[in-house]
């Protein structure tokens, strides 16, 4: 005799126009998964070519067979459950490497430029065909971390931060890589290595991290002629030119160890600033009154942060097999973010699952990653390797995923 499958009443839903099907309940056998509610999508489109989708249900996605859900859920078939599917997508692709002297510590993508700090002191610009078209060299020690911002229409600013106890401004402009390119000012008033420094949203603000257990705030108007330094009034080197040099307008107080991550909350421009370090707190500012409003204490060092502002609850994803040392999210989805990690794997990620949705694996993952950024349709990530690795990113966005 037959055995007869248990089913369930099942309503699809999409937000992808294309792919919208009736909203009608449908029975549906329970031990079906992923690829069998995609079939049936498929027949109901009637595609000629199948389609892969992934499934959610109540914004998470669905990793296991209809029944397993319901027994975890502890819902029975006589439930009526609601489907939302997205397409599935391939994962990214490796399109190039760029080989570096030095590990890079930094990078970062800006229109069809992709600027690096390495622990030769050095930051190097590239273009997506992998030509440096631009070294700048000044800092004393390792760079540490690098930051974009772009003037539309007249140039891009990049600041980096150095284990010498230093910021500095460069410009940059794309088309014309000449004499105009290069130094514009220097920060000084950190005590330690600054291990990371963020622009804020419009510009108008630079904030710097440091193994001294400070954030230091400092503004980007151009600087002013007593500002000038010369060899005879500094300890700089008689080898090197005068420079403008910066002093903080303000400190913020209040980490117990290094601050190794800063970001700023570009809701509220300069006004509100996140940071982490290895007092395991992660603090909230308001740079204004220059006051800590708010700490949420871990159990572990905090090494990177990254804004987004999508509600949440409190998640924990557990891939990695070492330290997280980079994350970003994607430009185009608050659910969709990519992490780097001193186990050398890249991993990306939809928040709605608690699985990653590809592993992006090193020649050699002996090598720890210290560095992601995404976009522009691009990936990119350095580390201990000396390779700055691009991948294709364009197709991952908020309403596609992975496949099991």
């Amino acid at each position: 005799m037959t055995q007869v499958l248990p089913q369930i009443q099942v309503r699809f839903t999409t937000n992808q126009r294309q792919y919208i099907v009736t909203d009608s309940a449908i029975l549906v056998p329970t031990n079906l998964r992923r690829y069998g509610l995609s079939e049936i999508i498929n027949h109901l489109l009637g595609t000629e070519k199948p389609i892969p989708f992934d499934f959610m249900i109540n914004g998470e996605f669905l990793r296991s067979s209809l029944d397993e859900y319901l027994k975890i859920a502890g819902l029975s078939t006589e439930t009526t459950l609601t489907l939302e599917y997205v397409e599935s997508i391939l994962p990214p692709r490796e399109l190039s490497a760029f080989q570096h002297d030095d590990w890079i510590s930094s990078v970062k993508i800006e229109q069809s430029m992709i600027v690096t700090g390495s622990y030769d002191n050095k930051i190097r610009i590239w273009n997506t065909s992998g030509e440096c078209k631009q070294t700048f060299s000044g800092h004393d020690a390792p760079v540490k971390s690098i930051d974009l911002y772009c003037v539309q229409g007249e140039r891009t600013i990049c600041v980096s931060a150095s284990q010498d106890r230093t910021v500095r401004a460069w410009s940059i402009l794309e088309e014309d890589y000449n004499d105009r390119c290069g130094l514009m000012y220097e920060c000084r008033g950190h005590k330690g290595s600054v291990e990371c420094v963020r622009f804020d949203a419009h510009g108008n603000q630079v904030a710097s991290a440091s193994a001294d257990s400070t954030i230091n705030l400092w503004n980007t108007l151009p600087p002013d002629e007593d500002e000038l330094v010369t060899p005879e009034t500094s300890h700089i080197s008689r080898e090197k030119p005068e420079i403008y040099v910066k002093k903080p307008e303000a400190t913020l107080l209040g980490h117990t160890g290094p601050v190794q991550a800063i970001v700023y909350d570009d809701e509220y421009g300069s006004n509100r600033l996140y940071s982490g370090g290895w007092d395991h707190s992660v603090r909230m500012w308001d740079v204004e009154s220059r006051v800590n409003v708010d700490t949420k204490n871990s159990d572990k060092v905090i090494l990177c942060i990254a804004y987004s502002d999508v509600n949440l609850t409190k998640i924990t994803l557990s891939s990695h097999q070492n330290w997280v040392s980079s994350l970003t999210w994607s430009p185009v989805s608050a659910y969709i973010l990519a992490s780097a990690s001193y186990d050398g794997t890249l991993k990306i990620w939809d928040i709605r699952s608690k699985t990653p949705l590809y592993t992006l694996s090193q020649r050699d993952n002996s090598k720890k990653l210290f560095c992601v950024d995404w976009n522009n349709g691009i990936i990119v990530s350095g580390g201990e390797d000396c390779q700055l690795r691009v991948y294709s990113g364009d197709k991952i966005h908020g309403e596609s995923v992975s496949s099991e």
